[in-house]
């Protein structure tokens, strides 16, 4: 019985991958475009001074979700 969460977390990637395969095609220019965009906008706001106190607020959450996870009794 300890396969099937496995099982079923495998079935789930591989299915969210193959759902996710056409949009992940770099010959669609839609698709690449999209991607350019996002990519070049975020760059920009990065580089101001807001982007570096955005990221920094965002690392910040990421740690402080880690560190409230973290299973410290065993």
């Amino acid at each position: 019985m300890t396969l099937r969460p496995h099982a079923l977390f495998a079935f789930a990637l591989c299915a969210v991958l193959w759902a996710a395969a056409p949009a992940g095609a770099a010959d669609a220019p839609l698709v690449a475009g999209y991607w350019t965009e996002f990519y070049e906008h975020w760059v920009g706001v990065f580089k101001q001074q807001n982007g570096v106190v955005m990221l920094t607020l965002g690392i910040g959450a990421v740690c402080l979700f880690v560190i409230t996870r973290g299973k410290w009794k065993k």
